[in-house]
């Protein structure tokens, strides 16, 4: 996508990175993360920042802070290969296709006030295990390596 900036004139300068998405966006359509780091705010609250890009390589970010959702998908992701994520900030290239894009779960729980209201998770979706076994056995599939980007 192009964008008319020549309002801004000839010395403007950009902000690099790529745009954020709302996760509802990404129900159901295919994409892959290419990297993922992990920060902690001052309240505690722990933070996946996912890099992604749709099928026609359209770069974009979101941000789970779930802790049975994508958040928890990935970091148990990089515990399997060996990785510890560290919550500094530190770049972990991964290359994790998620054909069906997001799925999400919907429930109820209560706030510290005792009212109902509706939550959200979001989990990434896979190809199902039958299917990457068969890909990993036909050799089309090669073992992800998961390192911090240097």
């Amino acid at each position: 996508m192009t964008i008319d900036i020549t309002w801004a004139g000839n010395d403007a300068e950009f902000i690099g990175g790529a745009d954020l998405r709302d996760k509802t966006e990404l129900i159901g359509l295919p994409f892959r993360i290419t990297g993922v780091f992990f920060t902690r705010n001052e309240k505690g609250i722990e933070y996946a920042n996912i890099e992604a890009e749709d099928k026609d390589g359209e770069e974009f970010d979101f941000i789970d802070s779930s802790t049975t959702g994508i958040k928890h998908q990935l970091s148990t992701f990089l515990s399997l290969k060996g990785v510890t994520p560290a919550f500094n900030g530190d770049v972990y290239d991964v290359n994790i296709v998620c054909p069906k894009g997001l799925r999400v779960s919907e429930y109820e729980v209560q706030d510290m006030r005792g009212n109902t209201k509706l939550a959200k998770t979001y989990y990434l979706t896979s190809g199902g295990r039958a299917a990457r076994r068969a890909k990993e056995n036909a050799g089309a599939i090669p073992a992800a390596d998961a390192k911090p980007a240097k």
